[in-house]
């Protein structure tokens, strides 16, 4: 009995030994987080009452939801009562145009902030934007034909600045659809431009819809 007891004791006592030696499992392994695609820039697209026009953008990414913007747009620009008539030869002409007015370039600087990362799908991704729009705006004589009469061009300057929301529809990693409405406000200081030989234009801002083919990274 005493050589059983003292083989039990033996055992038990290395078996004690044993765990107390042991240290938990340590393992280095890193699990690799999945990159989210992020706007890197845009070539866009924009309608307004002013007319058509387009552009392009480059953004910098601060956060996951925050980015800044800097876009240029090219456009045209007219007085809300210019309406074109065409006569009996079939020339168009716009009665009382004193002036073909441009919108050369529209420097948009801004800051964009995604919405309901949580709610919503990662491909869908609604946001805000707002910022600043500095704007040359560029006439010509209506009576020159058209590309000579940028010979005779004068510019007017002034700073705008717009609000808006939208909605990227990220289509894969390297490509995103985006809509976006702005309100823009683009007041000349001082006298206006005449667009018409009848009335002075100085207010260039209004709603845009905004189309855009993003290029992400």
């Amino acid at each position: 009995m005493k050589i059983v007891f003292v083989v039990l004791t033996l055992f038990i006592s290395l078996n004690l030994g044993l765990s107390q030696n042991q240290e938990p499992l340590k393992t280095n392994i890193k699990l690799k987080q999945k990159k989210e695609p992020v706007n890197n820039w845009a070539l866009k697209v924009a309608f307004s009452d002013n007319g058509f026009g387009f552009g392009g953008a480059k953004y910098i990414n601060f956060s996951e939801d925050i980015s800044g913007f800097a876009e240029v747009f090219f456009g045209g620009a007219k007085d809300d009562r210019e309406f074109e008539q065409t006569d009996i030869f079939g020339n168009t002409y716009t009665p009382l145009k004193l002036n073909r007015l441009f919108m050369i370039p529209i420097l948009n600087l801004g800051m964009q902030m995604r919405l309901f990362r949580d709610d919503v799908t990662d491909n869908m991704r609604p946001f805000i934007n707002f910022g600043i729009s500095p704007t040359a705006i560029v006439y010509t004589p209506y009576n020159e034909p058209f590309f000579s009469s940028f010979k005779y061009a004068k510019a007017k300057y002034t700073v705008g600045g717009f609000a808006g929301a939208g909605l990227d529809y990220v289509t894969s990693k390297s490509s995103a659809l985006s809509f976006n409405i702005r309100y823009y406000y683009i007041q000349l200081f001082g006298e206006g431009i005449r667009s018409l030989e009848t009335n002075e234009k100085k207010q260039f801002g209004g709603i845009y819809f905004i189309f855009s083919y993003n290029f992400m990274k």
